[in-house]
């Protein structure tokens, strides 16, 4: 356990959250909303193989990019919204134009 959650402060936060907050998320479900974000590499290239022991692993690797796509998006008890693809991995900058532009609109 995390030294934080014996301080008396996070404690009755623990409780104020537990008390008020997730009564209120049970019964409009619809309104939550779970971001998830995944990435891949252009390199299409996989990191290991098999071969006998002691035996080299013969394999080419195209060429390739050498760039990251990152692919977020929330998840709804009804479904998948806002989905976006980006040519780069998701830093801060990135996740604050991912909310403003594409999930704030829907959560109207």
């Amino acid at each position: 356990m995390a030294s934080e959650c014996a301080r008396a402060d996070i404690a009755e936060q623990r409780h104020l959250w537990i008390t008020r907050c997730q009564p209120l998320m049970r019964l409009q479900p619809h309104r939550l909303v779970f971001i998830d974000e995944t990435a891949i590499t252009t390199k299409m290239v996989r990191l290991r193989g098999r071969s006998p022991r002691g035996e080299r692993l013969p394999a080419s690797a195209p060429f390739g990019h050498w760039r990251t796509q990152s692919f977020s998006a929330g998840l709804r008890c009804h479904g998948l919204t806002a989905p976006w693809i980006i040519d780069k991995a998701m830093d801060r900058i990135a996740f604050d134009l991912y909310v403003e532009t594409q999930l704030a609109p829907t959560l109207l």
